[in-house]
């Protein structure tokens, strides 16, 4: 399998210094001198092997995502990025830039049929300290997106990047949290007349893993953010849902406790 798990997620933002600020002070998500909000756990099937994630907004006008004019961007985690991006362009898939290098490892982007830009990451051995979270969100606990076809962007996927459905059909890249508990990060595309990212009229959800969701909820709803009044209870966590300030609907899950 190429792909390991989600490297981070990166949207587009009418002001993402004022988006970053409402989730610091709303949701204590601390952002680094980059602009981004780092997530740390350990790969569940490397032994030992960091697994960071990363949360950004970007501005409106970035070129970041080009050629795509869609308004947000997945990364992928991946090992063996030269052996995939041979077998991407011996598929025919237009690999959009060289293999780039920087300190936090190498990178290559890839279109997918839709016309998302994918960013294929493969980290550092020795990746540089990152702002560490200490507020009530823990993770990212899945990434959700409106497509015209699910089931045939799920089959390239899972073609061309080893992305594959478990026996219940559904993506989830299994991790450890610090600690060693076990999580999940879950990745999934929904038919594009979908009700479940309502009232929101973006393509995409970000599901953000909490501790203490009943306690957030209410400072959140201390503070006027719109909060759902449905809190849902399953035997894999409780769901509670917001809106932030530019209309993303956001999915809060406290995790059952191990």
């Amino acid at each position: 399998m190429a792909v390991t798990g989600i490297g981070g997620i990166f949207f587009k933002s009418a002001a993402p210094d004022a988006l970053r600020a409402w989730y610091r002070d709303h949701l204590g998500m601390a952002s680094d001198d980059g602009g981004g909000v780092w997530f740390e756990g350990f790969d569940d099937d490397r032994p030992g092997e960091r697994a960071l994630t990363v949360w950004g907004p970007f501005p409106d006008d970035t070129d970041y995502f080009d050629p795509s004019d869609k308004p947000f961007m997945i990364n992928y985690r991946v090992v063996g990025l030269d052996p995939l991006v041979e077998s991407l362009r011996g598929a025919g898939e237009a690999v959009h830039d060289e293999i780039f290098e920087s300190e936090d490892g190498r990178f290559a982007w890839v279109m997918d049929p839709e016309g998302h830009r994918v960013e294929l990451w493969e980290p550092a051995g020795d990746l540089p300290g990152r702002t560490r979270q200490s507020g009530p969100v823990i993770g990212l606990g899945g990434i959700f997106f409106k497509t015209g076809d699910p089931g045939s962007i799920k089959a390239w996927y899972a073609e061309r990047l080893g992305v594959t459905p478990g026996p219940d059909g559904y993506v989830g890249f299994g991790w450890r949290e610090p600690d060693g508990a076990p999580a999940f990060t879950a990745w999934e595309p929904f038919p594009a007349d979908t009700d479940y990212f309502d009232p929101s009229d973006k393509p995409f959800m970000i599901n953000l893993r909490v501790r203490g969701l009943d306690d957030l909820l209410a400072r959140l709803r201390a503070a006027d953010v719109e909060v759902d009044p449905r809190l849902e209870e399953y035997d894999y966590g409780r769901f509670g849902w917001i809106l932030d300030p530019e209309g993303h609907r956001v999915e809060l899950w406290e995790p059952p406790a191990t």
